[in-house]
């Protein structure tokens, strides 16, 4: 997808980005904290993750792998020691995915993140460089919180719902990640279900007030 637009104020990056009209991603990104405190993750490493292709690892190795700043415990991570490409498969979350967050660790040229639909297109590709243009402070030390930014993709209009994947690629070791937090809306057919429910008990509501007797007065 091209650029489009391009807005930065007060150590937070916005980026729109397009292929028609009607369609747009929004790609935002802020400095993690040294101990996370953005949204509740769904996919944090932690616990069994089939959902995720590639290696799961913990702490650095220098020359390897360099644990994101904000992660604890483990995190995944890609490169030519490790595995590239590997894919995040968030097609198992309810509903059309609206936004995704996660910490991009030590953000570098050689990072590639794609965005599949469910037939495994890509629909966003982003290059470590292209953030580190945007305006993402790049170089050492790796503990820079500038340099571990949490990064937000927000899809709107006619993206809204497409995305199904996360893959992540790496020509050098490593491209680092962890705390993956999701935005999901209901589907339309969920909606309508829903609205039938509130439906029928105001329905049931109001039949058991027109059923209880009228109140005489002496």
């Amino acid at each position: 997808m091209s650029l489009k637009n391009f807005a930065k104020a007060a150590g937070l990056g916005a980026l729109l980005c397009s292929t028609s009209a009607n369609a747009a991603i929004v790609l935002s990104y802020a400095p993690v904290d040294a101990v996370y405190s953005g949204a509740t993750p769904v996919i944090d490493f932690d616990s069994p993750t089939p959902e995720f292709s590639g290696a799961i690892v913990t702490g650095t190795t220098p020359g390897d792998f360099t644990e994101p700043l904000g992660a604890s415990g483990n995190y995944g991570a890609v490169g030519p020691l490790l595995g590239t490409p590997e894919t995040l498969d968030l097609s198992g979350i309810p509903g059309d995915l609206a936004a995704i967050s996660f910490i991009w660790g030590s953000v570098d040229f050689s990072n590639v993140l794609d965005v599949l639909d469910a037939s495994d297109n890509v629909i966003y590709s982003l290059t470590g460089k292209q953030l580190l243009d945007f305006g993402a402070p790049g170089g050492l030390p790796y503990t820079n919180p500038e340099l571990n930014p949490v990064v937000t993709l927000s899809f709107t209009d006619g993206d809204l719902g497409l995305a199904k994947k996360l893959q992540f690629s790496a020509t050098k070791n490593s491209f680092e990640f962890d705390n993956f937090a999701v935005n999901a809306v209901p589907e339309p057919a969920t909606w309508a279900f829903m609205i039938f429910g509130f439906g029928a008990i105001g329905t049931a509501l109001r039949r058991r007030r027109s059923d209880k007797p009228a109140l005489k007065l002496a």
